[in-house]
């Protein structure tokens, strides 16, 4: 840093201006005492009169700048005072936090002198404590530290650790760790700073270095183990000598196959190589028998450094086996020389090394004048010319399989298949092939006399599979006709159904018109028969359109992966009061199994399985539960119910099939309800089951394939339970009816006429229009048909008839299509929905909510 001018204190300069200004006092009084005489040496007393003013005014401004001048210094002096107590209070901080510092701590000038350091550093050099203080070179401390003997890693090279610990200490970049002779570790961090000093932090990490030598003693400790363990599972003999032959460490198999003298083994001084010299080689392999008639091959290993392992393994086994591979040769050579084959093997030089009896009886010769000899030299030029190409074809590696005319001068064979293997090293080179020749003499011949029926049996299945093709012709003709018959006629029982729902509607309504009248208490049961048999009718007609819907493709499965204990405990929940109205026991035997099926149809094929169950079974109990299998997990019902005759279980899926032994206690069936579930289990293609013992109860389940957790997706939520009161009837609201069935008008007029409502029939929205004109009032709700004349519809006639009013009116579709996409369009609408034929009381309670005033 470059050094600057003392600049002066507020006093010196105070005394400064006080001299200066008394020089312009005497100044001012020798010019004053000048003008005098000059007035009255040649009276000229304006010219003076001039300068005195001038001079006046220039001592004034001399005066105002000094006046200026003080009140500047004493505002320098106060800042001044400020400004060094602010300095005072920074370096009183940085003191204390320095002197806080756990580590030590130490800053260096640029010329690395020691400029402060706090007493920790000191601490940590206890003997340098006199020398440590600002001002302190940093080579001179490392030379009195290394002169002290205080730092363990400068005692080998002092200048030329002192030479490295310099240049780190100009250019630092890592820590630096110290290993200090009193046993304790220190890490130096040096860091450069502006200006061009260094500080420099000294912590104490001796313990961190126990804890290290502790863990590195641990590591090795365990790997000895570790080592040791090894040796001791290792099925060889292992024995290590140090470089004077002197058996240091061995394992208990070595002990266990060689039989020391376990006194030797106790000795501390180990045991000298010359006395197992009898099964330790001093270089390569050997084969040692010892006395307990074990096999050894005992091996050499040479170790870095000197010393050597010996490795004993027994093969005694090994031995055995080859002897046992010799004794199985000779019983091959018996069993290939009995093969009605000639077999041979032939090295990659073309030189027969194996044949079997059957080339000696071949050519004539014995084995003897075979074996070694070339293939060319036994076969003759013709002979081995034909199979050249395959004998080539063998050494390079590839199988092949032909077929040869062998002229045979003492065997009878015409014809002969010959096979050629390869045979390969473990490098993949072909060492030779193994060749196998076959008397195929009577099946070429059976194959001639094969080909011949062959061409024959061809021109009778030529024939046959003309036949066969106009028959088929005739048999898919049948088929599309039995498909189109089958289409029409579920379009037409869907029509049939939805027509019969119209009358029905009104004879419902017409009924309910009836029952609310006075009756005489002899046509009172006539009534009530009456609206029984229309529910029945009802039922059926559902019933069969379900069926329709099912056979029409209409009814399409949304499988996805749920727990099959959400769906259990909500089919068990509503049949629970049902079953305890017969005082049947309904126990539920759930699974945390996920299943993979539609939520609603599978819902529908167990509220069958329980509905029947609750209706066949007189006492007793039934099971609603589950069991594992391989191809999924069955849902099913078990009852203690009348069960079903063997020869019958065959018919309980076909519509319309009760069976007499039923009768008695439901004679209301109409034998649909099994025919929906296996219709349904087609769709949701799972297999059901079904078995049963008469008199004694019957299963009837449903194998449903396993989900998947992951997937597993939110339950649908069951449809909110009916309101338990339907709010008070509004009297005299007026309902407008728009339908284009007259007898279903009349009918819905009475009806509402019986229950204070006051109805307008119409039968198109144009109609309605007209009518509210006439009469001049406005409804209070309307109930429109979805199906009106000319292809109109109750959603258009609403929509029109609530513009021309300029306001919406509650309003309810009651329609015969119970379709999906008519209730959406209802929905979006904002109206009701109700199908037909409509039931008095829902008919009742939905008029009772239509026409309640808005806020109630």
């Amino acid at each position: 840093m470059s050094e600057m001018a003392p600049r002066p204190n507020g006093a010196e300069r105070l005394s400064a201006l006080e001299l200066e200004n008394a020089k312009l006092r005497k100044i001012n009084e020798a010019l004053m005492r000048r003008v005098e005489q000059g007035l009255a040496d040649n009276g000229n007393s304006f010219t003076f009169f001039q300068v005195a003013a001038e001079l006046e005014t220039r001592i004034q401004e001399r005066t105002r700048a000094l006046e200026k001048a003080m009140a500047d210094l004493e505002a320098s002096n106060f800042a001044l005072q400020e400004a060094k107590l602010a300095a005072e209070l920074a370096k009183n901080q940085l003191n204390v936090a320095v002197e806080t510092i756990a580590d030590g701590f130490a800053l260096w000038d640029s010329d690395n002198r020691l400029i402060h350091c706090n007493r920790k550093f000191g601490e940590m050099f206890p003997a340098l404590r006199p020398i440590i203080a600002p001002g302190l070179p940093f080579e001179t401390l490392i030379r009195a530290a290394v002169a002290a003997h205080l730092i363990r890693d400068a005692e080998a090279d002092p200048e030329g650790w002192i030479a490295q610990r310099l240049a780190v200490q100009q250019a630092p970049q890592d820590s630096l760790i110290l290993a200090m002779s009193d046993g304790s570790w220190q890490r130096v961090s040096e860091r450069a700073i502006a200006g061009g000093g260094r500080v420099a932090i000294y912590t104490d990490i001796t313990e961190i270095k126990r804890q290290e030598m502790l863990l590195r003693e641990r590591d090795l400790a365990a790997h000895s183990q570790l080592l040791h363990a090894t040796m001791n599972s290792i099925r060889q003999g292992l024995a290590v000598f140090d470089r004077d032959g002197r058996l240091m460490e061995w394992n208990p198999r070595f002990v266990e196959l060689t039989q020391p003298a376990l006194a030797q083994l106790d000795e501390d001084s180990g045991v000298h190589l010359a006395e197992w010299s009898r099964c330790c080689p001093l270089g390569g392999t050997l084969e040692y028998r010892t006395p307990q008639g074990l096999t050894l091959e005992v091996q050499y290993n040479p170790m870095q450094g000197g010393g050597f392992v010996m490795s004993y393994t027994d093969i005694s086994e090994r031995k055995a086996a080859e002897q046992a591979l010799r004794d199985s040769e000779a019983k091959m050579r018996l069993i290939t020389d009995a093969m009605p084959a000639l077999i041979a093997y032939v090295d990659n030089q073309q030189i027969y090394r194996f044949t079997n009896k059957g080339y000696e009886s071949w050519f004539g010769v014995p084995q003897s004048e075979i074996n070694g000899r070339s293939m060319r030299e036994v076969l003759g030029a013709q002979l081995f010319d034909d199979r050249k190409h395959f004998v080539e074809l063998a050494l390079s590696g590839q199988a092949s399989v032909f077929e040869l005319e062998l002229p045979a001068p003492r065997q009878h064979i015409e014809f002969a298949r010959a096979t050629f293997i390869p045979h390969f090293a473990a490098d993949g080179s072909v060492l030779g092939f193994f060749a196998l020749i076959q008397d195929i003499t009577e099946s070429r011949r059976a194959a001639e006399a094969l080909q011949q029926a062959k061409e024959q049996l061809e021109v009778r299945v030529a024939e046959r599979t003309e036949e066969l093709s106009v028959a088929n012709g005739r048999l898919r003709e049948a088929i599309r006709a039995i498909e189109d018959a089958q289409q029409s006629k579920t379009r037409f029982f869907a029509a049939a159904s939805h027509d019969l729902l119209q009358p029905l509607n009104a004879a419902r309504l017409f009924l309910a018109a009836l029952a609310g009248q006075e009756l005489a208490p002899s046509v009172r049961p006539l009534v009530d028969k009456t609206g029984t048999a229309l529910e029945s009718v009802d039922d059926l007609i559902n019933t069969l359109l379900e069926i329709s819907r099912l056979d029409a493709g209409a009814v399409e499965a949304e499988p996805r992966h749920f727990p099959v204990a959400q769906l259990l405990e909500q089919v068990a929940e509503e049949f629970a009061p049902l079953a305890e109205a017969k005082s049947l026991r309904l126990q539920l035997h759930s699974s945390p199994a996920i299943i993979h099926s539609d939520w609603v149809l599978l819902g529908r094929v167990l509220r069958n399985f329980l509905s029947n169950a609750i209706r066949y079974t007189r006492e007793g109990g039934i099971l609603l539960g589950c069991r594992r299998q391989p191809d999924g997990l069955l849902i099913g019902v078990w009852d203690q119910g009348l069960g079903i005759p063997s020869d019958k279980l065959a018919l309980v899926f076909h519509e319309f099939q009760r069976l007499p032994e039923h009768h008695s206690l439901c004679p209301k069936g109409m034998g649909l309800g099994l025919a929906i579930v296996s219709r349904l289990a087609r769709r949701l293609d799972h297999r059901l089951v079904v078995r049963s013992r008469f008199g004694r109860g019957s299963l009837f389940g449903v194998v449903v394939p396993y989900g998947e957790a992951d997937a597993v997706s939110p339950a649908p939520q069951p449809d909110p339970p009916p309101a338990l009161a339907a709010p008070a009837q509004r009297q005299g609201a007026t309902i407008l009816l728009i339908d284009n069935e007259t007898s279903i008008l009349e009918g819905m007029s009475t009806l509402l006429t019986n229950w204070h409502y006051r109805p307008l029939a119409a039968a198109s929205a144009s109609e309605a229009i007209e009518l509210l004109k006439r009469e001049a009032v406005q409804p209070d709700a309307i109930l429109a048909d979805y199906h009106l004349d000319h292809g109109a519809t109750g959603i258009e006639a609403i929509r029109t008839v609530c513009h021309h009013l300029g306001r919406a009116v509650p309003a309810a579709l009651i329609t015969a299509d119970r379709s999906d996409e008519v209730r959406q369009e209802a929905e979006a609408g904002g109206w009701a929905w109700l199908g037909k034929p409509v039931r008095p009381a829902r008919l009742r309670t939905l008029l009772a909510h239509l026409t309640q005033p808005v806020g109630e």
